[in-house]
């Protein structure tokens, strides 16, 4: 990720982010009992800033202070808008790549109509089609 995109979450927030990236530290795990018999979770939760609640051994839940779930959602909002970006250059050079040839001709070849239209563009299909069938199909 760049690192304009990153300044944009506070050093703090990138921080808090990077340890649930990484796992959990020891003594992060609390017993679905626990919560309601002690409050020494609480504690733990402002230390380690996320925790497992576990129930026989299993993960049943995340808990995190309210500061790293923002910064979470930051860093997932981040990651969405790079995702969005990077499939439009990929479209963009997609398109590119099948239609390139013709778009750097001069306008006056390029443009036509009617049934000289229709049938480049069935000349185009027939010459590679599981580039177009692809996008129909849904594959990626």
């Amino acid at each position: 990720m760049k690192e304009k995109e990153m300044s944009k979450l506070s050093a703090k927030a990138i921080e808090e982010v990077q340890k649930i990236r990484h796992g959990f530290q020891m003594g992060s795990r609390v017993g679905v009992t626990q919560l309601g018999r002690s409050t020494k979770w609480r504690e733990d939760l402002d230390r380690l800033a996320a925790m497992e609640v576990v129930d026989r051994n299993e993960t049943k839940a995340i808990l995190l202070k309210p500061e790293v779930y923002q910064a979470m959602i930051e860093y997932m909002s981040l990651l969405e808008r790079k995702k969005e970006e990077l499939e439009v250059e990929i479209e963009t050079a997609e398109v590119e790549q099948l239609y390139g040839y013709r778009l750097k001709r001069k306008e006056a070849e390029y443009v036509r109509g009617g049934k000289e239209a229709a049938e480049d563009a069935v000349a185009l299909f027939l010459s590679n089609p599981e580039k177009f069938r692809s996008p129909l199909d849904d594959d990626k």
